[in-house]
């Protein structure tokens, strides 16, 4: 009981100071949670470390279609076309151990562009999730050096762009598609998972938000 309770009062904590607190003026605020972190910090108007637990992950396997769903997120609304990016950083310990940028509509319409440990051997590449009802996952060979990339999403009217770049100006396009529910549902954000490990701790920086795609 007292180990729940204790649960019960970070997720309260967190929650109210991610709403209440909007200090990634990077972002438009106000901000959400969707399964609490282990710890976050911002640590300046655009940056913020979040550390997911152990076995945390953001899925539907399109083998038998089991669910999971308890990867930390922090998401915002964002408004119209956009274009949405931050520098990733992270030392995978497990394998799909991964930092993110993440689109959520409901639970069956919702995409994240990861960067991750995919093979498990701690060399760290762009994977994207696009899921409508099943997962969809796919591996590219884009890699990272130095465990740090840029990531990008972008919107312009129904489609999504997914882009990768190892300075932050030169980016180059991965994947365009589109997702299904209310679009006037979409939150966009960060979010750090540890499938298989012990859990993980992401660095997003240099965050950017712009009203043009």
């Amino acid at each position: 009981m007292l180990i729940r309770s204790a649960a019960i009062a970070l997720f309260a904590l967190t929650a109210s100071a991610v709403a209440a607190e909007p200090v990634l003026t990077a972002l438009p605020g106000p901000f959400e949670t969707r399964n609490p972190p282990v710890v976050w910090t911002a640590t300046g108007p655009d940056s913020l470390t979040i550390a997911a637990g152990p076995k945390t992950n953001w899925f539907v396997s399109p083998w038998d279609s089991t669910a999971v769903d308890n990867a930390p997120m922090i998401l915002f609304r964002p408004k119209g076309d956009f274009s949405f990016s931050a520098k990733i950083t992270l030392q995978p310990r497990g394998r799909w151990d991964s930092g993110a940028l993440a689109l959520f509509i409901d639970k069956d319409n919702w995409a994240k562009l990861c960067l991750e440990n995919s093979v498990g051997d701690g060399k760290l590449s762009v994977v994207m999730v696009v899921n409508r009802v099943i997962s969809d996952d796919s591996y590219t060979a884009f890699t990272a050096s130095d465990n740090t990339l840029y990531l990008r999403i972008s919107r312009q009217g129904p489609a999504y762009m997914f882009f990768a770049s190892h300075d932050g100006e030169n980016w180059t396009m991965l994947r365009d598609f589109t997702l299904g529910g209310d679009p006037a549902l979409l939150r966009a954000g960060l979010l750090a998972q540890s499938p298989l490990g012990d859990g993980i701790t992401v660095t997003f920086s240099y965050i950017r938000y712009t009203t043009k795609p």
